[in-house]
């Protein structure tokens, strides 16, 4: 018997410790120097903040980051979905090394695009997830009545945003735009640049969770560097290493970083990447000879152009 899913009913929710890297730690709040940086904002119902780069200037062009929250930053008063990597990225040596808008919008519900064709309920089969590795299909039976409808996603409005107003209001390269996200922003971003891969420069998601029913030759071309830990109990490590064989099969241009012993907290070693590491065991496989082999994860994501 056939039960309808909706595409999201499979992402990741929740969101456990994370591991910090380089003694950056996670705090129970935002600090106000950050909150500073990120000026607050809302657009059709959905709050966003908006860090600007390091000494601005209105007549240099510059990129823009959009940074999806994880489950643990979900809500209504646009302060915890700057938590853990968007705090790193207003380091002032990064920003004066990367100068970069970096926009973060929030959501109380999950990332989805109610106005794509893929973002409709599909029709997940017993037999859909019992061909599955194992480890995927059970994980996805668990949770595939978990949320309800995609109809309530905010993704569709972070775009319009994005093009009506700051791409409008800024100086901002078209050709440099760049999506990243943790657990449910890792989800999050993978469905965005599987739904819209023409308008990404390229895409970090940690600890994610790519539908392995979907077509991957829509992203084969964009740069993707995924990263997961070996150890998650949260979501499965067996998704990003599905998602990765898929790619690799097919010559794509994504690199994929296991983070051994690493549970739900890939988002602290990834976003302070500078290399693999064989003491910690953290290793990077290349798809394709025409991926970058770049090792410092901000130098690797801003040389990227559409």
């Amino acid at each position: 018997m056939k039960r309808p899913l909706c595409l999201f009913a499979i992402l990741a929710l929740g969101s456990s410790h994370l591991f910090a890297q380089n003694q950056r730690k996670r705090s129970p709040a935002v600090s106000e120097a950050t909150l500073d940086l990120y000026e607050s904002g809302e657009f059709k119902g959905v709050k966003y903040r908006l860090m600007k780069p390091i000494d601005f200037d209105p007549a240099k062009t510059y990129p823009l980051i959009l940074s999806l929250h994880g489950a643990g930053g979900r809500g209504d008063k646009n302060i915890q979905n700057l938590r853990n990597w968007n705090e790193w990225m207003a380091d002032e040596t990064l920003r004066r090394k990367h100068p970069v808008f970096v926009l973060v919008p929030q959501t109380s519900i999950g990332w989805s695009d109610p106005t794509s064709p893929d973002a409709k309920p599909s029709e997940i089969t017993d037999e859909l997830i019992a061909s599955l590795p194992q480890g995927m299909g059970s994980w996805i039976e668990r949770r595939k009545n978990r949320q309800s409808s995609t109809s309530e996603g905010n993704m569709d409005i972070v775009y319009e945003f994005i093009d009506s107003e700051l791409m409008k209001q800024y100086k901002i390269d078209a050709d440099r735009v760049y999506c990243l996200g943790h657990s449910m922003g890792g989800a999050g971003t993978l469905t965005a640049i599987y739904q819209h891969p023409d308008r990404f420069a390229a895409a970090i998601p940690t600890a994610g969770v790519f539908p392995p029913w979907q077509d991957f030759q829509r992203i084969k071309d964009l740069p993707v560097w995924i990263f997961h830990g070996d150890d998650d109990p949260t979501v499965p490590y067996i998704f990003s290493e599905y998602a990765f064989s898929r790619l690799e099969a097919i010559g794509a241009n994504t690199k994929f970083t296991t983070l051994k012993g690493v549970k739900h907290g890939a988002s602290g070693p990834a976003f302070n990447y500078t290399g693999d590491d064989p003491a910690k065991g953290f290793s990077t496989e290349y798809a394709s000879d025409r991926t970058d082999r770049t090792e410092d994860i901000w130098d690797w994501l801003f040389s990227k152009r559409r």
